[in-house]
């Protein structure tokens, strides 16, 4: 199973645990039978847009959060937020890169 590692702006402090680094785990099938796409494509006019379900992306983000566990990451900074949430999102798109 893929895991990765993102390296946050600076170092965090929650619940005695001191962390710099975020690791979240590619999710599993049984992730997606429970949780669906994060997105979806529909078209507007001519051009394709992408709908993000956000209650699926923020469930798949506390659901592949190995370390610190996500319990301790209520205090990371937006950009730090949009990092792990990118990771993530990443798994689920071709090459690795996600929409952010």
């Amino acid at each position: 199973m893929a895991e990765k590692t993102i390296k946050l702006s600076r170092q965090y402090q929650a619940h005695d645990t001191v962390f710099d680094t975020v690791t979240v785990r590619e999710p599993r099938f049984e992730d997606l039978l429970a949780l669906g796409e994060p997105f979806e494509l529909q078209r507007a006019g001519s051009q394709d847009v992408v709908i993000e379900n956000t209650a699926a992306v923020a469930a798949y983000v506390r659901r592949c959060i190995v370390a610190p566990g996500a319990e301790k990451l209520g205090e990371l900074s937006i950009a730090d937020a949009r990092k792990v949430r990118g990771a993530v999102l990443d798994f689920f798109t071709p090459g690795g890169q996600s929409a952010d």
